[in-house]
This record gives C-alpha cells, sequence and structure tokens, in this order.
C-alpha cells in the first residue's frame, strides 16, 4: 500500500495547493504536452539505434492505448472525475487494479513516443513533465471525489491504490456495468487517429535521418550514370 502511506505523509496543505493547479492544468492538459512533443519530432541530438527504442515503443504505445480503451469502456459516457451527474463510483474492470488507469495509459502512450523518437535521453524529462501535470490532477480530481461520493469514494481509495496497480483484482459489492466497447472506440477515435500521426510522422524523422546518407550513396552513381548516356 506504497499510495496509502504516501497519501497520508504528505501534508495536507501541500496537497491543496497542488489540488488547485489541478483544475486549471486538467483544462490545459491537451495542450501543455506539445512542446515537448515538437522536441521529439524535430530534435536528432543524441538518438539511439533503431531497434532498441521502437520495439519497446511500440509495445507502450500499444499497452497505453487498450488500458485507456478499457477503461473508458468500462466508464462509458459518465465522468469520474466532473460534473455533479455522475451516478456512481467505478470499481470494476481496471478500477479494480489502480484509480487512475486513464492516466497511466497517458504514462506509457508518453513513454512509448519518446522512445520511437530515439531520444532516450529526454525520458527524463517527460517523465518530470507528466508527474508535474498529473499529480495536480489526480489530487483536484480525488477532492470532487470525495466531496461526490464520500465515504464510498474513500472506501474504495483504501482498497486500491493511486498510481501502482494491485497485482490482484480489488473486491468490490458495486454493481458492474456492461462494457461499451463502440462507445469507447468511439471516444477514442482522436487519440488513435493523433497515434498514427504521430508513429507515420517519427517513420518520416527517420527516413528524413537516413537521406543524406542515401544521397551519398547514390545521388553520385546516379549523377556519373547520366553523364554516360549517349549524346551526352
Amino acid at each position: 500500500m506504497r499510495d496509502v502511506l504516501i497519501e497520508s505523509t504528505r501534508p495536507s496543505s501541500v496537497n491543496d495547493w497542488l489540488a488547485k493547479w489541478g483544475g486549471l492544468l486538467f483544462r490545459l492538459r491537451s495542450w501543455t504536452p506539445i512542446p515537448f512533443i515538437l522536441i521529439l519530432l524535430l530534435c536528432g541530438f543524441g538518438e539511439s539505434s533503431d531497434l532498441v527504442t521502437w520495439v519497446p515503443g511500440l509495445i507502450l504505445i500499444v499497452a497505453g492505448e487498450a488500458l485507456r480503451i478499457w477503461g473508458v469502456a468500462v466508464i462509458g459516457k459518465e465522468s469520474r472525475t466532473r460534473g455533479s451527474g455522475t451516478g456512481r463510483v467505478v470499481t470494476h474492470g481496471p478500477y479494480a487494479f489502480v484509480r487512475n488507469p486513464l492516466y497511466l495509459g497517458n504514462l506509457l502512450l508518453t513513454l512509448g513516443a519518446t522512445c520511437i523518437s530515439e531520444l532516450l535521453w529526454m525520458l527524463p524529462i517527460m517523465l518530470a513533465m507528466y508527474l508535474i501535470q498529473y499529480i495536480p490532477i489526480v489530487l483536484w480530481e480525488e477532492q470532487n471525489l470525495k466531496q461526490h461520493f464520500g465515504q464510498s469514494y474513500a472506501a474504495y481509495c483504501q482498497r486500491v491504490p493511486r498510481w501502482i496497480p494491485r497485482w490482484s483484482r480489488a473486491e468490490s459489492t458495486a454493481p458492474q456495468a456492461a462494457y461499451q466497447w463502440r462507445a469507447a472506440f468511439w471516444s477514442e477515435r482522436s487519440t488513435l487517429c493523433t497515434l498514427v500521426v504521430l508513429v507515420c510522422l517519427m517513420l518520416a524523422k527517420e527516413n528524413l535521418r537516413h537521406l543524406p546518407k542515401y544521397l551519398r550513396k547514390h545521388g553520385l552513381a546516379t549523377a556519373s550514370w547520366s553523364f554516360s548516356l549517349p549524346g551526352r
């Protein structure tokens, strides 16, 4: 119960201060990664080998998006973090192992994108960016959920860790809703499209990195062949 220990030792005033920033960061969460993504796309300093980075990177991306789709399929159209219209605490599916599976999926996506950029030195920077953004967001969301659900959500927090998943599913007496896979894929359509575009741009970056070598190897041969044509 490492998360419970962390929660109990952090001063509440610090939590309150971080939670105040969480609401703002939640509204900006789609825009704050853009400068870092541009660095991954445009920077070529310190690139690692292809196989070392692309294989684990694609695995992390697939795992992260699969976790997000699983989580959204459980939630459906409801939000666990906003509004008084939320009708229940979701405690099954991935939420039986970790309280924030969607954000954990975002972490896997962030690390995967960094890997396929071949800039492994950016991994600690991206991890720090993720923590700076999502720790306040999660604290802000938890304040909202505790105010809305009270003891039922507090009991859920005691059973299920915030960040590090349990090895076994947490027991729950709450009714389990059916998985809404079609709605989940539809909800994730923009994320899926973004991932496809990002991978394509990383492939283009990879090809452009090898273009000068290709031109040096084949360009001179093409030039020599053209000068030997009849009539030249």
